[in-house]
């Protein structure tokens, strides 16, 4: 494999980067070669994860309220279940 070096890396840029790196739980290099890829049309599989980590965080305000609505009925408890 070849390698690319990249100079004069706008700092806005590098940080973007970086927090990725962090969010995806990669190397910067595995990072910018799946970021790459994604974006140039290639199937990626760097650092392909079998879980649901890759949606923590993606939701607004407006999303978690309509799942806590949306879910509030499982947080009652049916008194009549738990007598004997």
């Amino acid at each position: 494999m070849s390698q690319i070096t990249l100079r004069d890396l706008p700092e806005p840029l590098e940080r973007e980067i970086r927090r990725e790196a962090r969010r995806r739980g990669l190397s910067l290099n595995k990072t910018i070669i799946a970021v790459l890829s994604e974006r140039l049309g290639f199937q990626s599989h760097v650092g392909r994860r079998r879980d649901i980590s890759s949606l923590a965080g993606t939701w607004d305000d407006a999303a978690l309220n309509e799942f806590s609505k949306a879910t509030a009925t499982f947080e009652r408890i049916d008194e009549d279940l738990w007598k004997s």
